[in-house]
C-alpha cells in the first residue's frame, strides 16, 4: 500500500501556473509520498476541502480564485505581486518550491514528531539514486542537450581528495578533460566566479561551508550552469527532493554506482 493509503494527505487546491510549474508540483506531490506529510493535489473526487489554496497572481484564474467565498476558510499561498490582505503565505514569482513545501511542512508536520522538513534527512527504504523527471526512477536520467566539447568544462567539489580523484578520472573517461576541483565550499565560489562551468558536481560533505548555502549561492548566479549533480552519502527523499529544489539534475548516492555515472556522463 502507497503512502497515500497510509497518511492522511494534505489536500492542495492550485490555480494558474505554466506546464513547467505545474509538472514541478506534481512531482513533488509524487516525492512526498515517502514523507512524514504527504501532499495531494485537490480534485472534485478528494475525500475533504482542500487545506490549502495555492494561487498563482499572475494568472487570470486568480480573480476567480479569490472570489469564491468557500476560499475564505483556507489557507491562501500566493505567489507574485497583489497578495490579498489576508494571504496566508506570499511568495516571490517564480515561485521557490522549497520554501512553499517548508512553510506546509510548518503547518501540517504532527506536533509529536520529529521535524522532517527538507533541510532534514528522511530514511528511505530503497537504496536508489534519485533522479529527476523522466518515467522511471529506477534509470539513469538522459540529460537534455549535448554541448561542444570546447564548452564542457567541469568542478568538481569534494572535500576528499580521493572522492575527486575518483570523479576526475571518471569525467576523463566520458571526454570531460577540461576539470578543475574544489575542497571546500569558499574555494568552489572562488572558482564559480572567473569560470563558467558546463557541469558542476557538488557533494552534501562539505566542512567549512553547508552545501546547500553553497546550491543557493550557485542559483543566483549568471549564467547558469545547465548541469548539476548533487552527491551524498546517505539516500533519502529529503536530501534528493531538496537537491532537486536546487536545480540537480540528479542526486548520487555515495559509492557512486560506475555505470550510472557513465551513463549520465555521456550525455554531458
Amino acid at each position: 500500500m502507497g503512502a497515500l493509503g497510509a497518511v492522511k494527505p494534505i489536500f492542495i487546491k492550485y490555480y494558474g501556473f505554466s506546464d513547467a510549474e505545474r509538472h514541478a508540483l506534481h512531482t513533488l506531490f509524487r516525492l512526498s509520498e515517502s514523507h512524514r506529510v504527504v501532499y495531494a493535489p485537490w480534485t472534485a473526487e478528494s475525500p475533504e476541502a482542500p487545506h490549502v489554496v495555492l494561487i498563482d497572481g499572475d494568472s487570470w484564474e486568480a480573480t476567480l480564485a479569490l472570489a469564491n467565498p468557500l476560499h475564505d476558510s483556507f489557507k491562501l499561498a500566493w505567489v507574485g505581486a497583489g497578495a490579498p490582505a489576508g494571504a496566508w503565505r506570499v511568495f516571490a514569482s517564480p515561485v521557490k518550491w522549497s520554501a512553499l513545501i517548508e512553510a506546509m511542512d510548518e503547518a501540517f508536520l504532527p506536533v509529536t514528531a520529529t521535524a522532517l522538513s527538507l533541510h532534514l534527512d528522511l530514511a528511505h527504504d530503497a537504496d536508489l539514486d534519485v533522479h529527476f523527471d523522466g518515467n522511471d526512477d529506477t534509470a539513469p536520467m538522459a540529460l537534455k542537450g549535448v554541448s561542444p566539447a570546447a564548452a564542457r568544462r567541469v568542478l568538481v567539489v569534494d572535500a576528499g581528495r580521493d572522492e575527486r580523484l575518483y570523479l576526475r578520472a571518471k569525467l576523463s573517461s566520458a571526454g570531460l578533460h577540461e576539470v578543475d576541483e574544489a575542497a571546500s565550499g569558499a574555494e568552489a565560489l572562488e572558482l564559480l566566479r572567473g569560470s563558467v562551468y558546463q557541469l558542476v558536481i557538488v557533494d552534501l560533505g562539505l566542512t567549512d561551508m553547508d552545501s546547500w548555502q553553497l546550491l543557493k549561492a550557485m542559483d543566483g548566479m549568471r549564467p547558469k550552469t545547465p548541469h548539476l549533480f548533487v552527491t551524498g552519502s546517505m539516500q533519502s527523499w529529503g536530501q534528493g527532493a531538496r537537491a532537486w529544489l536546487s536545480g540537480a539534475e540528479v542526486y548520487l548516492k555515495k559509492p557512486l554506482d560506475p555505470e550510472k555515472l557513465k551513463i549520465l556522463l555521456q550525455n554531458i
